[in-house]
């Protein structure tokens, strides 16, 4: 219970000054796809046009249970960025043009987990995701973040060309709630990826921790779900209903 409680604090710990999101999921009413996604386009190239403050990312779900729907997502450098007041008139903006035609679900709060995410790639450019979203018992998470810290250490160790973000969910979660996200030009590069450049992962963590040991660590990461376990969706991301990317640094 000591090594649960001091793993759990260790990641709690390296995620307080990390990027903090705030998320919807969007369903439009039938037949106003077209004047919402124009509505959000106008009001985010006006007003959400930084990277680094008021920044705003919406993706497109392609498959689940939420296919058609819209994700968006509000992102700033810490917490404490969430106290900046927006421009009266960016909210007036979407409360007319936005609010009439859609139904926002599932307001959540979500912590980027810098320490095992590994993102090398303007994201931009990758508008394809591969979204796993975890839902962890918490008395069994040891054995979750294990696997989570080991793949990006046979990431890094493998050099393997992918891009891959890890978020918490702070608050509006029921349990644990992880999302994990694959970024990919087109699904060309998804199977590449999900094939060529895994088998390099694969291998570099059996030489860092055993052989055979990645597949017992899986093992053991899928018995750590609770009874709702994971899901996995493909979302694309709308450059255009979304503040710039970050580039990453050289």
């Amino acid at each position: 219970m000591k090594k649960l409680i001091l793993i759990s604090f260790t990641f709690f710990v390296a995620n307080i000054n990390a990027q903090v999101a705030k998320s919807r999921y969007i369903k439009v009413d039938e037949g106003k796809n077209k004047q919402v996604y124009e509505a959000i386009k106008a009001k985010t190239q006006k007003f959400n046009q930084s990277a680094e403050k008021f920044a705003h990312y919406t993706f497109y779900i392609e498959t689940g249970n939420r296919a058609g729907q819209l994700f968006r997502a509000r992102i700033e450098q810490d917490l404490t960025g969430f106290d900046a007041q927006g421009n009266p008139e960016e909210y007036k903006m979407w409360n007319e043009t936005v609010t009439p035609y859609v139904t926002n679900d599932l307001f959540q709060m979500w912590y980027y987990n810098k320490n095992i995410s590994y993102e090398m790639t303007d994201l931009c450019e990758k508008p394809l995701r591969k979204v796993i979203l975890y839902n962890i018992d918490p008395a069994k998470s040891n054995d979750f973040w294990t696997f989570r810290k080991r793949v990006y250490d046979a990431i890094v160790s493998s050099k393997a060309e992918l891009d891959m973000g890890v978020w918490t969910v702070s608050a509006g979660n029921r349990g644990l709630n992880v999302l994990v996200g694959f970024a990919h030009a087109d699904y060309a590069e998804m199977e590449a990826d999900q094939t060529v450049e895994w088998a390099k992962v694969v291998s570099a963590y059996d030489e860092a921790n055993g052989e055979g040991q990645f597949q017992a660590d899986n093992k053991k990461l899928r018995e750590s779900m609770s009874m709702w376990g994971n899901s996995t969706q493909i979302w694309t991301f709308l450059p255009e209903l979304s503040s710039p990317c970050v580039v990453p640094a050289e």
